[in-house]
């Protein structure tokens, strides 16, 4: 599949392109991609012309969409953006985005949205006063933002020229568009952005979404115009999911599916802790990270494995309440069984974490996070479950971690066999966009194995084997193993074969509160 070669950028029911101005000179700091905002029939430059019936509609915006783009749409825009990247046999569309943008913007069928009842006097007060209205509609989509003053001031600045006909029809579009059906089976990679207060979404709905599988960020202290109000951060999380699309050899988001992941961890749970010598380093020295003088009440081992961390931490935290969390089940009962030092385990997802807000105290995880490629969602999750003074401590790797074999198979063929991990700064820039503070550092471990076949053992014994998408099965014979061996011979130092790991350390703060 090609690269994303464009970003396009469709408004909601507020007027024109201008709200996303801000975005636009945020995204053009962090990617080198030309830029482009459509335009609604109704609305801004389009403002004389009617609106169509929604087929028609698709069609005319799916038309104006130029190749291998990135579709990002606002409330209504999104829903109409979900509609184009569903359409069967649609190939302009490599990913989407959505920004506040529910499945049903009215309520039905016990999907939460706004009420009926409050919609259509919504458009009864539109039909009488269409500027007041349009005023009105501005406070709700500024309310519950930290910054709504300004945010409200930037909205009224700008009037709109308001053809009522095409706006009304444009509301009934919005009010009976149902897109919960998409929600799963869209079959390109997809993100949902959302305001935390937004004052048009209800927090429900964002729930109801997220329970259906679709990835979710949630945006501390924005309503219904991050775009608007955060724009760095959005840009942020934009350049995340284009960085996924177009990592080389990666349809998704992730050179690897996370199901794979966890069937390969699962398998070598009986395995893991024999081979597991750096895994047991990093993790102690993670652990000797936490302070000591501050006493968690509730801590969540994310990646929990074997257990070892888990162990570490009750150690060191008697009296917490430690919920083991993993994405391999099978890790999970290993744990339960030979390390039942946990008071809960969960078999779940990071960038989907089945618990409360605010519910956590120390985000704890050792070695595990590298198979996560969403990392705004991630730490958005990190965010909304952590306690006012939360904390995280986090090891993960980096992109030189197995750099000798990674070389040495490069002599041998063109193909994916080690596992790519993201690098420092895109850690960094999340957590900076996150609302975390703290240290983010990196240090270079080296091991040195007797032979190839022994470090080959040990990674397939710790589950960490070759499992990218982009990998030739059955393509590593006899005499393909015998070149690779030569190839990394040649590195050979007196104390064996190097192998190099690049360990990223995560010490992070609500606030940047250090404990």
């Amino acid at each position: 599949m090609s690269q994303v070669e464009n970003l396009v950028f469709l408004h909601g029911w507020d007027g024109d392109s201008h709200p996303w101005q801000p975005l636009l000179a945020a995204v053009r700091e962090q990617l080198e991609l030309p830029l482009y905002c459509i335009g609604l029939p109704g609305f801004g430059e389009r403002s004389a012309e009617p609106w169509p019936q929604e087929e028609a509609l698709l069609q005319q915006l799916y038309q104006s969409l130029p190749r291998n783009c990135v579709l990002v749409g606002h409330s209504l825009g999104g829903m109409l953006a979900l509609r184009l990247a569903a359409r069967p046999g649609q190939k302009k569309i490599r990913g989407m985005i959505t920004i506040s943008a529910n499945a049903c913007f009215v309520a039905r069928d016990n999907w939460p949205g706004m009420p009926r009842c409050t919609f259509e006097s919504f458009r009864a007060a539109f039909e009488r006063d269409p500027h007041g209205t349009w005023e009105r509609f501005c406070g709700l989509q500024s309310q519950g933002d930290k910054a709504m003053r300004a945010l409200l001031k930037h909205l009224r600045g700008r009037r709109p020229d308001i053809h009522p006909e095409a706006w009304l029809q444009s509301l009934d579009c919005l009010a009976e568009l149902d897109n919960r059906a998409l929600l799963q089976d869209l079959a390109i990679p997809a993100l949902y952005l959302f305001g935390r207060n937004d004052a048009l979404v209800p927090r429900a709905a964002v729930e109801e979404i997220r329970a259906s599988g679709a990835p979710v960020v949630v945006m501390a202290g924005c309503g219904h115009k991050p775009h608007l109000s955060q724009p760095g951060q959005v840009a942020g999380q934009l350049r995340q999911f284009v960085h996924g699309l177009s990592s080389p050899g990666a349809p998704g988001a992730a050179p690897f599916d996370k199901s794979a992941v966890a069937r390969s961890f699962g398998r070598a749970a009986g395995s893991y802790d024999d081979c597991a010598h750096l895994q047991r380093a990093v993790c102690r020295q993670l652990a000797n990270m936490a302070e000591y003088h501050w006493v968690p009440r509730t801590i969540v081992d994310l990646g929990s494995g074997t257990g070892f961390g888990t162990t570490l931490l009750r150690q060191h935290f008697p009296q917490a309440h430690i919920v083991a969390l993993d994405l391999a089940e099978a890790m999970l009962r290993f744990a339960r069984s030979e390390r039942p030092h946990a008071g809960g385990y969960i078999a779940a997802d990071a960038e989907q974490l089945p618990l409360a807000d605010g519910s956590v105290d120390l985000v704890f995880s050792s070695l595990a996070l590298q198979w996560c490629y969403r990392l705004p969602q991630l730490f958005a999750e990190f965010g909304r479950v952590l306690a006012p003074q939360g904390h995280c401590l986090v090891a993960t790797l980096g992109p030189g971690t197995l750099a000798e074999l990674r070389n040495s198979w490069a002599r041998v063929d063109t193909g994916v066999h080690v596992n790519r991990f993201l690098p420092l700064a895109d850690w960094r820039d999340a957590v900076r966009h996150g609302g975390l503070q703290g240290e983010v550092r990196r240090e270079q471990r080296l091991l040195y194995f007797d032979s190839l076949r022994r470090l080959m053992q040990e990674l397939k014994g710790v589950g960490a084997h070759n499992i990218n998408r982009a990998a030739r099965r059955g393509m590593t014979g006899r005499a393909r193993l015998q070149r690779l061996g030569v190839a990394y011979e040649s590195l050979r130092q007196p104390r064996g074969l190097p192998v190099s790991y690049e360990v990223i350390y995560l010490k992070l703060a609500r606030g940047g509160d250090q404990g």
